[in-house]
Formats: structure tokens, sequence, C-alpha cells
């Protein structure tokens, strides 16, 4: 006689992210079908997907459903699921026990549960609780998860292992914000929050444990992908190639794995776009926002330059678009992965400190803050905040 495990839900109720896992897809293409573990289709973590906000789950009892069915004679089981991690003895494997009870199985274990079964052995859907999840100590990540599923017959049986199930796990601080939706919950939603953009920003912003220092950390994983993979568009003028009307999210995608996209070339809207929105599928709440009209500048270090210039060798900019919190007013911060700007007490004059504005607030002339650190004197009064552009650009 043998009970097999046929399919796990992670997001069982799309409705809320109180208990179970947020609404996902893949990308703009492909969509998360639920249940996300099916017997002979996941073969491997990466076919199991699930998400989890932890502002939204804490302090609440985590539960998955999974469906089985049994052989004939076979109408009662107990069932479970436990981390199968094995570790060796001594001081190493102390040091892996310490690791494991740190960053290993995110959900924690499955507790057991007395399982009916009806007509030809089927289960149905089984709601289980989660036993000592680690969801909330660890911040920002990926986890992999894996069960070793056991039934047994009654309290006085051996468990008798079942199956090995492995799933990926992505850690979000909140439900991703806009441009990212949980609503309509259905394969038309291309926005969904996307896992292949949570592939990155959950390693940018791996451990972080509030909107602050994640989006700090994705501000600088982005600026930081010049000169390989981007740059500032000096040949084009500073034009957008990436984030207009919409933000091509596919084809940037497309770039930081290695292929072409739509070229290397971004501008302050790119980039303004792209901190946002990889920010705020962790749950950060991120604009993008422009300053202007036609400031003079300081001399700055571009996104994939490494010397001490007015951008392209132009004395003014038109406008300047960045990744802005709150209203997008004066008193707000930005996040600014275009630049590098002088961090020292005089940042129109040589030598120059780099420093990357992250949680700056935007301030007055007068005051050192990225306002005055971004314009020449004379360019300071007219680098004012254009509130009425702040926006979240559509994925595509």
């Amino acid at each position: 006689m043998d009970v097999i495990i046929d399919a796990i839900k992670f997001n069982h109720d799309p409705n809320s992210a109180a208990n179970d896992a947020v609404n996902i897809r893949k990308n703009k293409t492909q969509f998360i079908n639920v249940p996300e573990w099916v017997q002979g289709i996941s073969t491997k973590a990466e076919d199991s997907l699930a998400a989890y906000a932890i502002k939204e789950t804490t302090g609440n009892t985590l539960t998955i459903q999974a469906r089985f069915h049994a052989d004939e004679g076979i109408e009662q089981a107990e069932i479970r699921a436990i981390d199968p991690t094995v570790t060796p003895s001594g001081c190493i494997g102390w040091i892996i026990k310490i690791l494991i009870a740190i960053f290993g199985n995110v959900l924690g274990e499955v507790k057991k549960k007395l399982v009916t079964f009806g007509a030809g052995g089927d289960s149905g859907f089984v709601t289980f609780e989660l036993k000592n999840p680690k969801l909330w100590d660890v911040g920002v990540g990926i986890h992999y998860t894996t069960w070793k599923w056991q039934y047994r017959l009654n309290c006085h049986s051996p468990w008798i292992d079942i199956d090995t199930t492995r799933h990926k796990i992505y850690v979000l601080l909140e439900a991703p914000k806009d441009p990212w939706k949980q609503t309509p919950y259905n394969a038309t939603n291309d926005q969904l929050p996307w896992t292949e953009v949570m592939d990155y920003s959950c390693i940018w912003a791996i451990g972080s444990k509030d909107r602050d220092t994640a989006a700090g950390k994705v501000t600088e994983r982005v600026n930081a992908l010049g000169p390989s993979i981007v740059e500032y568009d000096c040949p084009g003028g500073g034009g957008t190639h990436y984030s207009s009307p919409k933000f091509n999210c596919t084809e940037f995608l497309e770039r930081l794995k290695g292929g072409l996209g739509l070229g290397k070339y971004v501008n302050c809207t790119d980039c303004a776009t792209i901190v946002s929105t990889f920010s705020n599928i962790l749950g950060c709440d991120l604009w993008q926002s422009r300053m202007g009209s036609g400031f003079g500048l300081n001399e700055v270090i571009s996104i994939g330059y490494s010397t001490w210039s007015t951008p392209c060798g132009w004395s003014t900019f038109n406008y300047h678009e960045v990744a802005w919190k709150g209203a997008c007013d004066i008193n707000d911060e930005v996040f600014d992965s275009c630049l590098k700007v002088d961090g020292d007490s005089s940042p129109r004059t040589s030598p120059h400190t780099p420093l990357l504005p992250i949680n700056m607030k935007f301030g007055n002339c007068g005051d050192l803050l990225y306002r005055d650190r971004l314009t020449s004197l004379s360019g300071c009064p007219y680098c004012n905040p254009q509130p009425a552009t702040k926006q979240h650009r559509q994925v595509i």
C-alpha cells in the first residue's frame, strides 16, 4: 500500500497574501499556474516558484495546500513534510547547522495532519500549516526549500517516505507596488510581478529588511552595470532607449542576461525607471519623477564612465529624472543610479569625492543636499522638482 503526492499550492488564496504566497508570473508572456508543483512536471526547484511578502505574512500562520492519492485500502493517513537536510558532526557540522538554521528551508516544515482519502483514493486539496518558518528573519532573498514528504497509517506506525519536492522561494519586503499589480489574477494580466525581475532584485537587495536599504542596494547594483552592460548615451544625445513611453523590461532583462536587448545606451529616464521598477517589486514605493528645467551642472561621474566631467561635456540638463520617494518634492529623497556626485563639503570644486545619491533629500540651494551637489551655483535655482511628472511606467 502506498500514498503519492500529486500537487502543491503555495498561492492558494489569490485574494490575500496574509497566509500564503503573492500573485506572480514568470515574465510578460509566461503565467505561473497553480498548483505550482505538479507530480511528473516539477522536477527541479525552478519548476516550482512562489513569492512571499514579509510584511503581509508577519504574525500569521503560513499555509499551503497539497493533494494526494492512496492505494485501495488506505482510508486515512497522517502526512507531514520534513527538512531532509543531514549535516556532519564535529566543528564543521555545527557551522553548517548554524548556516542551515539561518538560511535553510525558509518555509520551515509542514505540520503533520490526518488526511482522509475519498473516492478513487483522492484526498482533494488539503490545507497544511507550516512549522517554524524563517521567512520573517532572513530579509529579501531567494531560497531553495526541500521537503521530504512522509506518511504513516497511525501514531504507532513508522513514517514512510512518499517523495521529495523542491521549490524556489522569493522573499519580498512587502507585496509589490506599482507598476506591479496583484489584480486581476489571471494569465492576461502581464503586470503581475515577474519572477525574472525578482531573480535580479532579490539578489541585488539580498538581506535587506527595510525599503530604503533595499532601494539603495538596487541603486548601487544598477549603477555598477556600467560600462559592460549600460552606458550613458552621449552618442545619442542622452536619449531614452528602454522607457518611452513604457518600460521595455523584457528587452532590459535580455540585456542583463548577456543578450543585445535594446543596446547598452541609457539615460536618466531609463535609470530612474529601472531602479524604481526593480525596487518596487520588492515592496518599495518609488516613483519616476523629473526636475528642471535648463539648469547648469557640476562635474559628475555618469553611469558607465569613470572620470569627472559634466555629462557628455554638456553644460546644462534640459531635465533630469530620478527614482523619487513620497511626493517627489523638495523634502523627499531621491535614488539616482545615473550618476555620482561630489560628496564632500565643496561639491563644485576639485578634488571630488564620489557619492552615489541614495536616499538623499532633494533639498534647497545652499543646504549641500542632492540639488546642490548636482547643479552649478547659477544653475541651482532652475533645478526644481516637477512632481506633476511622477509616474510608474507600465512594464512590457
